[in-house]
């Protein structure tokens, strides 16, 4: 398992952090240093030593994003960072970087984010943004959804749309599934169909999120869509996978969803999207939508070892990353 996964850092409140650990990263006491860039992180200030399990630290620049290094007496040594960006305008923003892959490389934190829309940004939330350094956005949306949701991002990212269609077949799919639904489970059975045509029927969409992410210039990319979870969810599982990222660090990924987008936020404006009028019932008959399901991502990998055999050669079937792009991606997004 890589010791990165038994590890958190919260942020309780603005410039507060609370780092935790257990055995499986280190039994041993651990020095901290902390700085504003992940590779300055190993060379940062000393902001605690002797810990042993956690730590908790006061930085003095609450405004900036904090990466801490993490150097245990036994040798062990990790670059942490807090996993979900605390944007009060934004969904499911998180940073995907610090995962190791299946040879030892990592990719870097403050590389690569994921998120749902980022609609209410506020004035401090657009500040935070600035110092990301994104100069890529890769958004799964259609036209119409953007319309809906727009934002004015922070130093003006080069953009490219690849208008993945959120439904089965139709933009109506979940409309007229909704329309019927007296219970969540023909919901669910929707969700599973969706997650399946996103690698049957969609894979032409995430073969170009690949040429972006091979032509993206220097700086942070973030792909997105509403939510962030099943879009870019699959998005950023096939990218794990093309950069040899192990499955079990894939699932974890997904599944933080689960935790970082505001279900129950959002329940009231499904409901009224979709104008779901069961009364009490209708809670229940959403939310299926709302949740982060492991086997929304299982159905995923189910279809792509029915239909390729492996996600190797699905890669290079359908999204054409054959092991010389698939190297490509490695230079360019692990260290």
């Amino acid at each position: 398992m890589d010791p990165l996964l038994a590890t958190a850092v919260e942020q309780p409140e603005p410039g507060r952090y609370v780092l935790t650990w257990d055995d499986r990263f280190t039994a041993s006491a651990v020095t901290v240093r902390a700085a504003t860039t992940a590779a300055a992180a190993p060379d940062g200030v000393v902001v605690a030593e002797g810990a042993r399990g956690g730590a908790e630290i006061v930085v003095d620049d609450p405004a900036r994003r904090w990466y801490f290094h993490l150097l245990a007496d036994d040798g062990a040594a990790l670059v942490v960072a807090e996993r979900g960006v605390p944007f009060a305008g934004a969904v499911n923003f998180r940073d995907i970087g610090g995962y190791a892959t299946a040879d030892g490389r990592r990719l870097p934190w403050g590389r690569l984010y994921r998120s749902g829309h980022m609609t209410h940004l506020t004035e401090s939330d657009k500040a935070l943004f600035a110092t990301l350094g994104i100069a890529t956005v890769i958004d799964f949306r259609m036209e119409l959804e953007r319309a809906a949701e727009l934002t004015e991002l922070p130093g003006a990212p080069a953009l490219h749309v690849l208008g993945v269609p959120p439904g089965v077949g139709t933009k109506d799919f979940l409309d007229d599934v909704f329309a019927s639904a007296e219970g969540p489970e023909p919901v669910v059975d929707a969700m599973h169909a969706i997650l399946r045509g996103l690698v049957r029927e969609c894979a032409p969409y995430y073969a170009r999120l690949f040429e972006r992410l091979l032509e993206a210039p220097a700086g942070a990319v973030l792909l997105n869509c509403s939510a962030g979870k099943e879009r870019t969810g699959v998005g950023v599982a096939l990218l794990l996978a093309a950069l040899g990222v192990p499955l079990e660090t894939i699932r974890y990924d997904f599944m933080l969803s689960a935790r970082y987008f505001p279900a129950e936020q959002e329940v009231p404006r499904v409901i009224e999207k979709y104008n779901v009028q069961r009364g009490e019932a209708s809670r229940a008959i959403i939310w299926p939508l709302l949740e982060a399901r492991a086997s929304y991502l299982e159905v995923v990998l189910e279809a792509i070892e029915e239909d390729c055999g492996s996600m190797t050669a699905f890669l290079e079937s359908k999204l054409g990353l054959g092991e010389a792009e698939r190297a490509r991606l490695v230079a360019a997004y692990t260290v």
